[in-house]
């Protein structure tokens, strides 16, 4: 004799998103604020990586000298790597202070535009919303803003685009000026080796 399996007390029909009326703006401009902060942080590595450029391959054809000027056999005066180094401390902390002071403000302007949008869109009426503290990790909330949105309007997915088109300039750029930055060095050092043999 087999038992009855008893009905499931959980309908299994689909759950509906929630949907706002037709016409319903989609976009905020703090949410392209949010979406902005992004790419402005592309312009911002840009700037410290063009700062940080000359000060390092200053560096390296100097260091590159004074290695040529020990294989001589010339004696090296002991303050010489202190010089060095001071002399490419100023263009260093330059560049540290400009892009730790920009990064700062664009990350509280990611937080802000982050919170004035999930406000902004739930006076428009959607009930669902990505909550803004997802703006402390910056892109991520253009991202998931998006895809929220989108689930009830049907569209509005430019800022998502925008976000991971940010992230994979940032990620392009970076790579790109490392393996750049690893060549000039070198080159910088073999015509450094090359003003003292």
């Amino acid at each position: 004799m087999s038992a009855a399996v008893p009905p499931s007390p959980w309908p299994h029909a689909p759950v509906e998103e929630p949907r706002v009326p037709s016409g319903t703006p989609v976009y905020t401009a703090w949410g392209w604020v949010a979406a902005g902060t992004a790419v402005a942080a592309v312009a911002v590595s840009a700037v410290s990586m063009w700062l940080m450029t000359e000060p390092m391959l200053t560096y390296a054809r100097q260091v590159a000298e004074l290695s040529s000027a020990t294989a001589t056999g010339s004696r090296v005066p002991p303050g010489e790597v202190l010089a060095i180094m001071l002399d490419m401390m100023p263009g260093m902390l330059t560049a540290s202070v400009i892009s730790t002071v920009l990064g700062w403000a664009l990350y509280a302007l990611a937080v802000v535009a982050g919170y004035r949008d999930y406000v902004q869109l739930g006076r428009l009426g959607y009930s669902k919303r990505f909550h803004w503290a997802w703006s402390f990790l910056s892109p991520v909330y253009p991202i998931g803003r998006a895809v929220v949105v989108r689930r009830q309007a049907g569209s509005g997915s430019a800022t998502m685009w925008i976000a991971i088109a940010a992230i994979a300039a940032n990620v392009l750029l970076s790579l790109g000026w490392s393996f750049w930055l690893v060549w000039a060095m070198f080159d910088a050092m073999r015509s450094g080796l090359g003003t003292v043999a």
